[in-house]
């Protein structure tokens, strides 16, 4: 990793430096991670993930996966990582020495997701839609709890920051529930194919979602879909999208460049590229000040935020 820091977000297209690159895989990296106290970042590839130190970079755990990586998350106080298989099982590592402490042998969709509060394990069995299963362990112990019935096998859960709903996203549709009781609060469905992605905004009233070209975004307060289609230029596919802060999310859509959207006008504002090859996904430091992307080659890069 090298540390060099960029300057920050100055100007369209403009070319500078990330803060770090780590040399992660040899084949495109399909999902990030960061613990909640900033201290650790996870990135997942087709066939394996690993974990390094935020700060140093230290390589902490390197794990191969019997099929391929969908979704990582970590513990509230980062003791332990978990990454979902697509179709497959997901396990759960300690972060100290690399071991698996817990396997969940059954087929899973690939989403997997840990509350705010840090009391509640998440993941969406595979399967046909209306006969899945959201289960749910209860933390520290991961202790089984009672579930969510008729829940789509979704690629990708995320809990909003405020904790108060659980989302998630399959290849044509998007749900928010009330993460207490499950209830459904929004719904949206699509024609298309390939994977979603959605992002919370920071304050969690907002939650921007999409397919292919399109984004769309919905209130979490009512669960209307305000905006139907916010299309980028070129045509090009999304293929992720993090908030920075409730004003402002990015974008990867397999360029090299990153963009910056703004959450009030709902128009790019600037966009950023370092050379280091097409962006495949996206997330942001819990304190909003770093993004990280993962590429097409391998690499992930981490760089600073001004906003």
């Amino acid at each position: 990793m090298c540390g060099v820091r960029n300057r920050s977000i100055l100007a369209p297209k403009e070319r500078e430096q990330p803060m770090r690159v780590i040399d992660a895989f040899d084949k495109p990296v399909r999902a990030l991670a960061v613990s909640p106290d900033g201290r650790l970042l996870a990135a997942a590839a087709p066939m394996e993930f690993a974990v390094w130190d935020w700060v140093n970079g230290t390589e902490l755990i390197r794990q191969r996966l019997p099929s391929p990586a969908g979704q990582v998350t970590f513990a509230p106080d980062a003791s332990w990582v978990s990454c979902a298989e697509r179709v497959g099982a997901f396990g759960v590592f300690a972060t100290r020495t690399g071991k698996q402490t817990h396997a969940f042998p059954a087929l899973w969709s690939g989403g997997v997701a840990v509350s705010p509060d840090g009391k509640t394990l998440a993941a969406t069995r595979a399967g046909q839609r209306g006969r899945t299963k959201l289960e749910c362990w209860e933390l520290p112990g991961l202790r089984p709890k009672t579930g969510f019935d008729f829940w789509s096998p979704f690629a990708r859960l995320a809990f909003s920051p405020n904790g108060e709903f659980l989302a998630g996203i399959s290849t044509d549709l998007f749900e928010l529930r009330v993460s207490v009781s499950g209830g459904l609060n929004g719904r949206h469905r699509v024609n298309y194919v390939g994977d979603g992605f959605f992002s919370f905004s920071r304050d969690s009233q907002w939650a921007v979602f999409g397919w292919e070209t399109d984004l769309h975004v919905m209130d979490t307060r009512n669960g209307n879909v305000l905006m139907m289609r916010v299309t980028q230029p070129e045509n090009r596919a999304f293929l992720d999208v993090a908030f920075l802060s409730s004003r402002h999310f990015i974008t990867v859509d397999g360029t090299p460049a990153v963009r910056v959207w703004s959450a009030d006008s709902w128009a790019i504002e600037r966009e950023y590229d370092w050379g280091c090859g097409g962006l495949t996904c996206a997330t942001v430091s819990p304190d909003g000040l770093a993004g990280v992307c993962g590429t097409r080659t391998g690499k992930v890069v981490v760089f600073d935020v001004d906003e």
